[in-house]
């Protein structure tokens, strides 16, 4: 019997160790979207300057992927699984990233066209639910 103790208390250890490392991570800074419709969104779209969605740099912890979205050279990208979008994956829908804001230019572009709805703000981009049958 105090042999089998002996070999447990290591892997309890261990487990212990690698939760708390896991806790240490920073986790991603989620915001809700706010509840502008895709009306509201034009109504308040600030003038694009081209150069803010040229110099924004992707965070990792949304797995952006793609050329752009809807078409190539867009500002917005189709966004993978991740711990940071795991509450908003469904497969009846398609998960968009946008730089910024949902009233700023890429994301509320998006919106005017009522492709889809903003569900979070998370790391400085605007997460987009597009019905599968509108993604490319």
């Amino acid at each position: 019997m105090r042999y089998a103790t002996l070999r447990v208390v290591p892997v309890m250890a261990g487990c212990l160790l690698f939760a708390l490392a896991a806790c240490s991570r920073k986790a991603p800074s989620v915001e809700p979207a706010p509840a502008a419709g895709p009306a509201d969104a034009a109504a308040t779209r600030p003038a694009d300057t081209g150069s803010s969605a040229a110099a924004f740099t992707w965070p990792a912890s949304l797995h952006p992927f793609g050329e752009g979205y809807p078409n190539p050279g867009d500002p917005c990208r189709r966004v993978g699984e991740s711990p940071a979008v795991a509450d908003f994956l469904d497969h009846t829908q398609v998960l968009v990233g946008c730089p910024g804001r949902a009233d700023e230019t890429a994301a509320a572009t998006l919106l005017a066209e009522g492709q889809g709805k903003a569900l979070a703000y998370i790391d400085g981009v605007t997460i987009i639910a597009v019905p599968p049958n509108a993604a490319m």
